[in-house]
Order: C-alpha cells, then sequence, then structure tokens
C-alpha cells in the first residue's frame, strides 16, 4: 500500500544566525568527527525499566515523590546544588546564570515555595529570589540551552532525562529521609489517553504532592476525548522518516513533526503555565514525564525504523550541551571531547552531556521502557485508517473527512473553528502530474519576536465559501496541522518557514481537476501578538530534486 505521507507531514524550517550565548554552551565537535555505530551488545549495567506513571505501586510513587521532595531541599538549602531542582530546571535553558564564588546561596524561608508559585518570574535570574551582598563575588556559569527545531531536539532532552533520573536516585538512595531512592525510574504520561484525573495524571493533582504546581491549567479535559490523538502519534512513529519525524540539520526542513504536532501544542495549549515558556518549563514537575513519554515516542520509532534510519549527520556526533552534576553516573562511553577547560573554583562538573551516539542504546545506559499492551494504536488500525480515506483519494469532495482531520479527530486538539488570522493564496492544478521534483505547500513568518501559535491548512476548490466556522468545511478540506512553540532566548533572524511536500495530494486532482484554480487558506491561532505583516500568503510551487 503507498502511503500519502504529505497529507500530515508540515515541518517548520528555520532560517537565522547562530545564537549569541557563553561560548562554553557551544555544541562540542571532536576533533576528528566520525560514525560511530551505536552499541548492540549486552548491557554492561542492570537495565531499570520507565513505567506509565498510573501503573506506580504506592511505593514506587511514594519512592519518587520523595526523590523530588529532596531535590527540591537540596535548592531550597543551595540554588546552586546541581543536584537539587532548580540547577535541573535551569538545564533546560538557563545559557548562563550568575553564581558566587563560593557556590553555596540559600533561599530565605519558604523561598522556593514561592519561586515555584510564581509563574511569571524570570527564574535564570537568581537575583529575583535571592540577595547577593555587594562583597560577594560573582561569576556566570552555564547550566545548559534545550536544543529544538532540529535533528538533535529528542537526543538532546533523552540525555536531560538520563541525567535526572541519576538526581532521582541520588536524592536520598540509603533511604535515611524516607523511603529509598536508589532505584527510582522516571515515569512517563501517555496524554494520548484519557487522564486518570480531571485534565493529568492523578498524582500531578494532589496539592499536597511536590509534584503539583498550581500554575499549569487546571480546568478538567474539556472533551471526552484524550488530549492528543493516539492515531496521529502512531501515524508518526510508523510511517514518517526521521527528518519528518525528528528533524533536520538547521538550514534543511528543521524541526520534526513529533515536536510540531504533539510537542509544541501540549506546551503551549493544554498544559500552560510555566509550560509555555522554555526558561521555566523544567520548573514543573509534569515537565520530566511528558518528556519522557516523546522518549518513549522515539523508542518506539527506533524500534519500528531501526537506528541505522537515522542519516548519517543527524547529530550523532554532536556534543550535547549542558553541565551536570560530577558525581552522577555517566552514560557509559561518556567523554566530553574538545570542551572549554574546567572552571577552578566551580566544583566537580561535566562541559556537556557526551555524544547523542551514546542515548541511542537506552539498554546499553541502563534504562528502558516497560511494555504495556496498547500504549500505541496498533499499525494495522492505522493501516485500516489510511486505506479507507486513500479509497476516496484527495480530491475531498469524495469524502466528508480528509485524512489530516481523522487522524485529529480521536483526540480534542482538532483544527480551531475561530481562527485570529486567515492567509489566503490560490494554487492552478497543473494539466500534468508533478514528475522530476515535488510540490511544495509553504508560507513564512518573519518576526522580531518568537510567538506561539498553531496553523490550520487547507485546500478547497474556487467557489467553495470559506466557511472554517463549520465543522463539515474542516473536516473535508483540512490538509495539513501544525504548531509553533516561542523560544525564549533571542535568536538573530528568526525566520520560519512552513515547508510541506504536497506532491501526492496535487497529483490526485489532476486527472479530473486540472486547470482549476484552487483556495489555499493558512488559519493562524493561538497568539495575540500575530499580524498579517509576519506572514507571507501561503502557495504550492514545484522544488526540482
Amino acid at each position: 500500500m503507498t502511503i500519502f505521507n504529505s497529507a500530515v507531514s508540515i515541518s517548520l524550517v528555520l532560517v537565522f544566525g547562530i545564537s549569541s550565548v557563553a561560548t562554553r554552551l557551544a555544541v562540542a565537535q571532536p576533533a576528528a568527527a566520525t560514525q560511530e555505530a551505536v552499541a548492540t551488545s549486552v548491557p554492561v549495567r542492570p537495565v531499570h525499566y520507565r513505567k506509565n506513571i498510573d501503573d506506580l505501586s504506592k511505593q514506587e510513587l511514594a519512592a519518587f515523590e520523595h526523590a523530588f521532595s529532596r531535590l527540591k531541599e537540596k535548592s531550597q538549602a543551595n540554588i546552586y546544588d546541581r543536584t537539587g531542582f532548580i540547577w535541573n530546571a535551569w538545564i533546560h535553558n538557563c545559557p548562563s546564570v550568575e553564581v558566587p564564588d563560593t557556590r553555596s546561596k540559600p533561599l530565605p524561608g519558604d523561598g522556593l515555595k514561592k519561586l515555584l508559585a510564581n509563574g511569571t518570574i524570570d527564574s535564570c535570574d537568581p537575583r529575583n529570589f535571592v540577595a547577593f551582598t555587594a562583597s560577594e563575588k560573582l561569576h556566570v556559569e552555564n547550566p545548559g540551552q534545550c536544543e529544538h527545531r532540529k535533528t538533535i531536539f529528542l537526543q538532546w532532552h533523552r540525555a536531560e532525562l538520563y541525567f535526572f533520573e541519576q538526581a532521582l536516585r541520588a536524592a536520598d538512595p540509603d533511604g535515611t529521609f524516607g523511603p529509598s531512592t536508589k532505584d527510582v525510574t522516571l515515569p512517563y504520561w501517555n496524554f494520548t489517553k484519557k487522564p486518570t484525573g480531571k485534565r493529568y495524571p492523578k498524582a500531578f493533582e494532589n496539592p499536597k504532592s511536590p509534584l503539583f504546581d498550581v500554575n499549569r491549567y487546571q480546568k478538567p479535559l474539556p472533551s471526552s476525548l484524550p488530549t492528543a490523538s493516539p492515531y496521529l502519534l502512531a501515524y508518526l512513529i510508523y510511517y514518517q522518516d526521521w527528518t519528518t519525524f525528528g528533524g533536520d540539520q538547521l538550514g534543511g526542513v528543521g524541526q520534526g513533526n513529533l515536536e510540531t504536532k504533539i510537542h509544541n501544542l501540549m506546551h503551549n495549549d493544554y498544559i500552560g503555565g510555566k509550560m509555555q515558556d522554555n526558561t521555566k518549563a523544567a520548573m514543573d514537575p509534569i515537565f520530566y514525564v511528558f518528556h519522557n513519554f516523546l522518549d518513549y515516542a522515539l523508542e518506539k520509532w527506533i524500534e519500528e525504523h531501526g537506528v541505522d534510519a537515522i542519516p548519517a549527520g543527524s547529530g550523532r556526533d554532536d556534543y550535547l550541551r549542558a553541565q551536570q552534576d560530577g558525581g552522577l553516573r555517566k552514560p557509559v562511553g561518556f567523554d566530553e571531547g574538545n570542551s572549554d577547560p574546567k572552571q577552578p573554583g566551580w566544583g566537580d562538573y561535566t562541559s556537556n552531556m557526551g555524544r547523542a551516539a551514546l542515548y541511542l542504546d537506552t539498554k546499553q545506559q541502563g534504562f528502558a521502557f516497560a511494555d504495556k499492551a496498547g500504549e500505541l494504536i496498533a499499525k494495522a488500525k492505522i493501516e485500516a485508517l489510511i486505506a479507507r480515506h486513500q479509497a476516496a483519494g484527495f480530491e475531498f469532495a469524495k469524502g466528508p473527512i480528509s485524512l489530516m482531520s481523522a487522524l485529529l479527530s480521536y483526540g480534542s486538539g482538532t483544527a480551531v473553528a475561530t481562527p485570529d488570522l486567515k492567509l489566503n493564496g490560490t494554487y492552478l492544478i497543473p494539466a500534468q502530474p508533478v514528475s522530476g521534483g515535488t510540490a511544495r505547500l509553504r508560507f513564512t513568518r518573519s518576526s522580531s519576536k518568537d510567538y506561539s501559535f498553531r496553523a490550520d491548512v487547507y485546500l478547497y476548490p474556487e467557489g467553495t465559501p470559506e466557511e472554517i466556522a463549520k465543522q463539515e468545511f474542516r473536516d473535508r478540506y483540512l490538509v495539513a496541522n501544525t504548531a509553533h512553540w516561542g523560544l525564549s532566548y533571542k535568536q538573530a533572524g528568526t525566520d520560519l518557514m512552513l515547508d510541506e511536500d504536497v506532491t501526492a495530494i496535487v497529483n490526485s486532482l489532476v486527472a479530473q481537476k486540472q486547470g482549476q484554480t484552487w483556495n489555499l487558506t493558512a488559519a493562524i491561532s493561538g497568539s495575540k501578538e500575530a499580524s498579517f505583516n509576519d506572514f507571507s500568503l501561503p502557495a504550492i510551487t514545484i522544488q526540482a530534486k
């Protein structure tokens, strides 16, 4: 069966200069970059299995919560403790922080509680919650910078979660202050299933739990459907290649569909609070179980396609930027490459998290995901769904719902009925099928502000009224759906290009619709900052191979 990936694969390509950040945060490269095969031998460490958060026993949940509490207590005693909660949150995206030469600064009173309750404070600036005396000598350290919109998005976050899990285990391994944390594993939250709580897993809705955050959206899930569509996730895992699923190098396709179609909407539209801002996101404990499910999806993609399906040049030899505590257990094969010399007085730390390739074989690093039936929709069900919609072709008039709409319809994150902006273009159906190249659906956003937004793209015959407010219109003519998550750190010349291969759609229209003019509408929503001046009109052009 032919799978028309183009029906649901819209990507965002970024064209921008290199950010101005501290040189110690630049991704280090080895002296002679080599493509190294991922180890597949017998694991050298005992394998700890990560479970669904709702499957933890009472004892396992108690140990997990205790580990979180201990990390918070460490940060209360010293915000610069690299095994504490604040430093781990800084790793996600605080490229630089001021640090006293003593590397010690306790939070006054119940300072951590107040800090975590404040969803607007810039948590990367310690001056917002601690005071420095005039006599204190300060220097700048570089906790980390997350990778987004590129091919190492998933690998960087996997490495971050690896070290965070090590910090949880090191929180109280002997059980001095509560349940032993030596065997704690980081659970995941399958947000493609209806939550066990009102909006989140029950464990995250208990106000007395260290997992609770008052800033995230608290309203019950407004639908009987789960948050993100399990059918869409399974489709991405089973049928998309690495570039489309996981992303490409900067200057290439950009961020992959797992990031644009699922990750971005969950951060900004569903969870909210600190999770809307990438500098604060990891200050919400739900960040870790949310991203661990994306890591689960990465592992399922690797199981389906194999590690070798991640092409050469996809960041395997990149050293992943973050300064982790040197006492935490490092991954097998760890080295720091040609990183900057260690700074005296900074304590024991790693300059980075090692090469991305180290994390592609999880069992070599001592963790894996517990097998659980039903976490993903079976491939046979996705095949049947595709077959039903391909039988009608992409002429849309033959069927009441497009494949993109069908995939989204199993979750509550469907196309927006009342968008903020509508960008209108046209396309002349060619006389001959596209061959020797690809038909590309594109429009750009150029803005000095990198705000979050989502885009639903419709293709429909001229003369057909644009009626996005009506469910029938959205179901029939939706051909693409994506979301963008604004990054807080500034980037030079941030231009976004939404770029989708629509060759299969165009060719399906040629036989009966050639010479007709069809309408393209990109419906933009989710940001009060969005302006018509920021966007170009959508267009379909032919790109030579």
